[in-house]
């Protein structure tokens, strides 16, 4: 019976009383040396188990005299190799929290029980390789670490994977198509094509754009079709920016899909209309996800990687305070989900969830980034680095032990507003200048000057220059909004409009935002007309619908004396040779041409123009 639950070696003898070497006429007495898991002291491989069975005691002085045998004393790091072999787990590490990775899963240790050598105060004891797996573990980033694993924890894109969802029934029937998940950074492509795979029978192999070629992924088609006609198992390739590929690389999935060789998912941020092949989106189900947002239950998506975050800020003061204070605090707040979930619900103030959410735009990994680095800052004001914990004594503040002062501040920890806006000071806005976020802020912006919406107007224009949009391009629509929506009823918009762009050109960023929100603004309050836009779309309609008549002669240019003989311009009317308001006549159009109204098809109108006091030309 082992009282410590602590896992122990491998048996060397089956007597208890009498316990016996395995022979060896090699090994030395001194490098079968092994440390005690509980008690650390050297002590025979071939005695463990015995060791460990009467609690830590008998032994001691043969333990002690074989370990000064001999001048090939092991070193600490070799005794520590052969202690690997224990299955010593890293505690508060909740399996349930973490996605199954190469270093292992971790399971709570099972406390020793009180003894006379072993004090209720001993922490459990942790192998080198446990730590070196606790340490990479930490060091992920806490979006792949707090990344769900199944359809019930997925946040968001209810209409698609929350309960009577068309994709989530797919998933579950293990009949996915090839799919193309459309969507903005951090809204759970690459988590949902995860999750597709740990759910469905299929097999799964994971590509990005970036980092494999054309020659990986025809490989991995091929590999998929070998298992296919082997096995009879589908292949689930999912491709991570796939938009990254240009259309004549894409044509080498056509194919494999057509045939349904593989399932295909890929995810892109780019439209697929411009960016995916034809051929291929006609084979492939595009699926659109939405940004996040509170109601999609963005706040349990933060709590939930709070509380991971958490378990190695409580693992850290652990380490660092080995004294009964922290360790009991430790203990009792990751005892079990419940009073995790407490504590973190008295941590993380509702004002600071809401300041991530809205700072990270609807981006999850974003959300939780922000969130990992907020919660390291507070913990770095609970456990300053220079402060020594190596006793009750050291490290006093204000009259306090560090322990008892640190187990304070562990007990008060508030994660505020204030601490998250610190951590992350400038908003997060999801803006590409190439992507479809571009086309939507200045649609967004043209359609609200029309409008006569000068605030909306001003709104949109912030919501471009914030994001890193280029001036001249803001510029240069205003040029154009001069003339299409502003054009007769106010003709001194487009000497505005381009003195604008050359105020931008002299002065750049982020001086000339004012010259922008000037025009802008102009640009909203003025009338507005669209008579000549309107007429000039009849005219390219005509041109490309009528037939291409010839100039008339009495129109045609006549440079040269031959021209002159030929008749060019002989029959024009000169205006100007005439007095003011007699009728000339004279047809300016071609004689054949069907339409002869273009500007004169419309009823002029004049609309818009805000009620406000600024001067405008008259």
């Amino acid at each position: 019976m082992n009282p410590f639950n602590t896992p122990k070696a491998k048996k060397t003898t089956a007597s208890h009383t009498t316990p016996q070497r395995p022979p060896s006429a090699t090994t030395s007495p001194a490098s079968s040396l092994v440390p005690c898991p509980i008690c650390e002291k050297s002590i025979p491989e071939w005695f463990v188990n015995n060791h460990l069975d009467n609690e830590c005691s008998g032994m001691e002085s043969v333990a002690e005299s074989l370990s000064q045998q001999g001048s090939n004393k092991r070193k600490h790091g070799d005794l520590l190799d052969e202690f690997d072999e224990f299955d010593v787990s890293v505690p508060f590490l909740d399996s349930s929290d973490m996605r199954d990775t190469d270093v292992g899963k971790y399971q709570p240790y099972a406390q020793p029980h009180a003894s006379s050598s072993v004090g209720p105060e001993l922490g459990p004891v942790i192998s080198r390789k446990e730590k070196v797996n606790a340490a990479v573990l930490r060091a992920m980033p806490l979006a792949e670490r707090a990344r769900p694993t199944t359809l019930d924890d997925y946040i968001g894109q209810k209409e698609l994977v929350g309960p009577g969802g068309m994709l989530r029934a797919l998933v579950l029937q293990d009949t996915v198509p090839s799919i193309i998940l459309w969507g903005p950074c951090g809204v759970g492509k690459t988590t949902l094509a995860r999750i597709i795979a740990n759910t469905t029978k299929a097999q799964f192999k994971e590509m990005g754009a970036t980092t494999h070629g054309v020659a990986d992924v025809r490989k991995a088609f091929e590999d998929a079709k070998n298992l296919f006609q082997l096995m009879k198992q589908r292949t689930i390739i999912f491709l991570d920016e796939i938009h990254r590929f240009t259309k004549a690389q894409q044509d080498i999935f056509l194919p494999f899909v057509e045939r349904g060789t593989i399932t295909l998912i890929g995810a892109t941020t780019e439209n697929p209309s411009f960016r995916i092949n034809g051929a291929l989106l006609s084979r492939c189900r595009v699926l659109t996800l939405e940004k996040l947002s509170l109601q999609d239950g963005m706040d349990r998506m933060i709590r939930r990687a709070a509380r991971i975050k958490w378990r190695d800020i409580l693992e850290m003061a652990r380490e660092r305070m080995t004294l009964p204070e922290v360790n009991t605090l430790a203990t009792t707040i990751t005892r079990n989900e419940q009073t995790i979930n407490e504590w973190i619900d008295n941590l993380i103030e509702p004002g600071a969830i809401k300041w991530l959410i809205d700072l990270s735009d609807g981006d999850g990994r974003s959300a939780i980034n922000t969130l990992e680095i907020a919660i390291q800052g507070l913990s770095t004001m609970i456990m300053p680095d220079d402060m020594d914990c190596g006793s009750e004594e050291s490290g006093s503040q204000n009259g306090k032990p560090a322990t008892t002062s640190m187990v304070e501040r562990l007990q008060t920890a508030k994660l505020t507003a204030e601490v998250v806006k610190s951590a992350f000071q400038k908003t997060h806005l999801q803006y590409d200048r190439q992507g479809d976020e571009h086309y939507n802020l200045i649609s967004a912006l043209h359609k609200s000057m029309r409008g006569g919406d000068a605030d909306a107007a001003l709104y949109w224009l912030g919501r471009m220059l914030v994001s890193g949009e280029e001036p001249l391009y803001v510029a240069r629509r205003l040029i154009r909004f001069a003339s299409e929506d502003v054009g007769l009823a106010d003709s001194s918009a487009l000497p505005l409009a381009i003195s604008n762009y050359q105020a931008c050109q002299m002065i750049g960023m982020p001086e000339c935002e004012v010259n922008l929100a000037h025009c802008v603004a102009y640009m909203a309050k003025a009338k507005k007309s669209v008579d000549v836009y309107r007429a000039y779309g009849l005219v390219k309609q005509t041109v490309s619908e009528e037939y291409a008549f010839s100039v008339p002669i009495h129109l045609r240019n006549a440079p040269t004396q031959l021209m002159k003989d030929l008749g060019y311009g002989e029959s024009y009317k000169y205006p100007p040779d005439y007095a003011e308001g007699v009728p000339i006549d004279q047809d300016y159009l071609p004689t054949g041409l069907k339409r002869r109204k273009f500007l004169g098809e419309f009823q002029p109108t004049i609309f818009g123009g805000g009620d406000d006091n600024y001067d405008r030309p008259s």
